[in-house]
């Protein structure tokens, strides 16, 4: 589960360039807004893991958390993931001036509902994936699970579903003008492509370095992710105002 700054409703204006120019093209742009987020991130997600193998005290508060995952169980993955990435950073975009307008207060309940999904979902998908490759940490079990998230469950519904739903709060939940929005291949083979590729490059060190970790915990680190890098999106933004 990740995401990165771009739009996701309007379409670039009719470019007539090549396909994989226009996608290259906006791609770096996007990569190149993220990229110094994007390593901060990586540091970040590199330090928590390292940590919870290095200094004992950091590895028993994990490990309570992990007793409190075991114990809740999709419980504590949708109140946790609302919580982390939905009504935490919502607060701090309300709280900077740049974001005041553009964020309703009403709609904390769509991005509390929508994260809350979200953490029961991908939970699943660890869960999931523990079963078919296992819960090693081994070369073949890290790659495996890494391919498969950011292949097949980030593009067929991760990111995609993400995207779409974001798309109808920003169409001001309106169906008709979703669908129409949706309508245009535009959206699918630019916007959503345009998505895609900084999610590969910028997600896959955090990705690995959640497979590191013990079942129990690749949620709540996590969403502890997610609520670093959705917040330090918030503030490099209101710096480059």
């Amino acid at each position: 589960m990740s995401e990165v700054a771009v739009d996701t409703v309007v379409p670039q204006d009719l470019d007539q360039r090549p396909w994989i120019t226009r996608i290259l093209s906006r791609a770096g742009d996007v990569l190149k807004r993220n990229l110094v987020p994007g390593l901060i991130l990586q540091v970040f997600v590199i330090a928590v893991v390292s940590s919870y193998y290095t200094i004992e005290p950091i590895k028993a508060m994990f490990d309570e958390v992990a007793q409190i995952k075991l114990s809740y169980g999709f419980t504590f993955s949708a109140i946790s993931t609302a919580l982390f990435g939905g009504l935490i950073p919502f607060l701090v975009q309300k709280s900077r001036p740049k974001y005041r307008k553009l964020m309703p207060t009403s709609h904390v309940w769509f991005f509390v509902i929508l994260w809350g999904l979200k953490g029961m979902e991908v939970d699943l998908l660890y869960r999931c994936q523990a079963m078919m490759f296992g819960e090693g940490k081994d070369f073949v079990t890290l790659l495996s699970k890494t391919v498969f998230d950011q292949l097949v469950y980030v593009p067929l519904w991760g990111l995609t579903s993400c995207a779409i739903v974001m798309t109808w709060r920003q169409c001001g939940f309106s169906f008709s003008r979703t669908k129409t929005v949706l309508s245009n291949k535009r959206w699918w083979t630019d916007n959503l492509m345009v998505m895609m590729l900084p999610n590969w490059l910028i997600w896959v060190v955090a990705v690995v370095a959640i497979y590191c970790l013990p079942l129990a915990l690749q949620l709540p680190v996590q969403n502890l992710v997610l609520c670093f890098w959705c917040i330090l999106l918030i503030f490099l933004a209101d710096e480059s105002m």
